[in-house]
């Protein structure tokens, strides 16, 4: 089996094991109705290594699980993540992975970015969906805990092999 495919495979069932956990039991954590969006670093993580494709395409899938999980619109999930997974694939190799800086600041710019690509949507397509205000209380909410579990989920996913870097190519 391909090293790519076992990566998105991977990553795309972490993501799918997240968006479970986030529907289920993160209820206990919740403030204010908010919950960590676990399946966003680790989407965020998987991205940044493994580089664009790997990154849209399990932001796809694990767009496409959370749609089908939630009440959201199907697509709704997938636009933002797939969108989140391209760019942040694209500094694969450009950027320096520290233990906690650059998650807690990755992690923080991808939470807001979700924030808006979903209120841009929300207002694009007149989806009903009263909880996407831009910069309300809720998403400050979000990107603190998201900030702060960042670190601690890069740290447990780079011991996972398969997402590791790639292996630069040999001339």
């Amino acid at each position: 089996m391909d090293r790519d495919f076992r990566a998105i495979l991977l990553a795309t069932i972490l993501c799918a094991a997240a968006v479970v956990l986030q529907s289920t039991l993160l209820h206990w954590v919740a403030l204010r109705g908010v919950k960590p969006d676990l399946a966003l670093i680790i989407l965020v993580y998987v991205a940044v290594r493994r580089g664009s494709m790997t990154g849209q395409l399990t932001g796809f899938a694990s767009g496409i699980i959370q749609d089908l999980l939630s009440l959201s619109p199907v697509g709704f999930h997938a636009l933002t993540r797939t969108l989140i997974g391209f760019l942040y694939g694209r500094m694969e190799g450009n950027i320096f992975l520290d233990p906690i800086l650059m998650p807690l600041l990755l992690t923080i710019i991808a939470t807001i970015l979700k924030g808006l690509v979903a209120s841009f949507a929300v207002v694009l397509f007149a989806v009903a969906a009263p909880g996407f205000q831009v910069f309300a209380g809720p998403l400050w909410i979000e990107v603190g805990y998201n900030a702060f579990l960042a670190p601690f989920l890069f740290a447990l996913l780079s011991l996972v092999k398969p997402l590791r870097p790639r292996d630069k190519e040999r001339i």
